[in-house]
């Protein structure tokens, strides 16, 4: 080859280089697009099976889930958690990322005290992501009432869990939460609810759970007028139990202003929704004459109101 034809040919090569890497190019694209596709449909197909088992199509989508999360939470798959976290989160589509950020230049200690608190709130997360699915699935289907009355013991036995013992990691939003969710949980369970809170054994629960009260007759009235009757009738067969528990709240007033703050706030509450359902005579004969002045004491303008407004 001659000196003259060396630039000829060097262009040549070049050329014929950059259509190999267009045509690399263009079969690189088009089998990231068959992949991208094929990522689509699966993603499509697993959620057409999920949708399946919540309408009873595939009732074992239930088990297949249980089992998971079962190996998820049980120590010895320790190791294995964060392939278990994918699957319960992509395939089955459940709940918010569970993953802890990673941190370096930690001593070994602390390292294992916050692997185990990252592993620690994972479970809790899932266990009540878990929980709002498995309501989920129950809505969805026609039950019996006997199947459903085994759904309400379960939150009963976390409710006497829940005031009864110092050791309940129970969160008293997650059961807030759920009662949003299914306001048929609360309306069941409210006497109940409300039972708990006036005696309960661990005394630091008594103006803490007075929000989940609060959700509770949240849920129990409604704004509405067609059913503004069906309101006042939930009321006022709960109008004893409530009753005792605004006077235990004022003949227990509490050392703290924060405290004190969330029971006028709550009494406040109580007070408006019994006046706005005519209901201000029950709520008082269930006080009786010391717990009317105790309310007096403790809630002074606040409770007078009340009594002005008296049907």
């Amino acid at each position: 080859m001659s000196k003259n034809d060396s630039p000829a040919m060097t262009k040549k090569d070049s050329t014929v280089k950059k259509r190999g890497a267009a045509t690399k190019k263009k079969k690189y694209t088009v089998k990231k697009k068959k992949r991208d596709t094929a990522k689509k449909s699966e993603v499509m197909t697993k959620k057409r099976k999920l949708d399946g088992g919540v309408h009873g199509e595939s009732p074992q989508v239930m088990t297949v889930y249980l089992n998971l999360a079962q190996a998820l939470v049980n120590p010895s798959t320790a190791e294995k958690s964060s392939a278990l976290v994918s699957l319960l989160e992509k395939n089955l589509k459940l709940a918010k990322p569970f993953k802890s950020k990673k941190k370096s230049g930690v001593d070994p200690s602390k390292k294992k005290q916050s692997a185990a608190w990252s592993r620690h709130k994972m479970i809790s997360s899932l266990s009540q992501n878990s929980t709002y699915w498995v309501l989920k699935v129950i809505d969805s289907r026609r039950f019996s009432e006997t199947e459903l009355e085994m759904v309400l013991d379960v939150f009963r036995w976390v409710l006497v869990g829940y005031f009864d013992s110092k050791k309940s990691q129970i969160k008293v939003y997650f059961l807030e939460e759920v009662f949003r969710r299914r306001v048929w949980i609360v309306r069941k369970l409210f006497g109940f609810l409300v039972e708990k809170r006036v005696n309960p054994k661990v005394d630091f629960r008594r103006v803490k759970a007075l929000g989940l009260v609060s959700e509770g007759l949240r849920s129990l009235v409604s704004v509405s007028k067609e059913t503004r009757e069906e309101s006042k009738k939930r009321m006022k067969s709960h109008m004893g139990k409530l009753s005792c528990l605004v006077k235990e709240l004022v003949e227990n007033v509490h050392e703290k202003q924060v405290r004190r703050a969330k029971v006028r706030k709550f009494c406040g509450r109580v007070f408006k929704i019994v006046s706005s359902l005519r209901l201000t005579k029950s709520f008082l004969k269930g006080l009786g004459p010391d717990g009317q002045r105790g309310c007096e004491t403790a809630l002074g303008d606040l409770f007078l109101n009340l009594k002005n407004t008296e049907d």
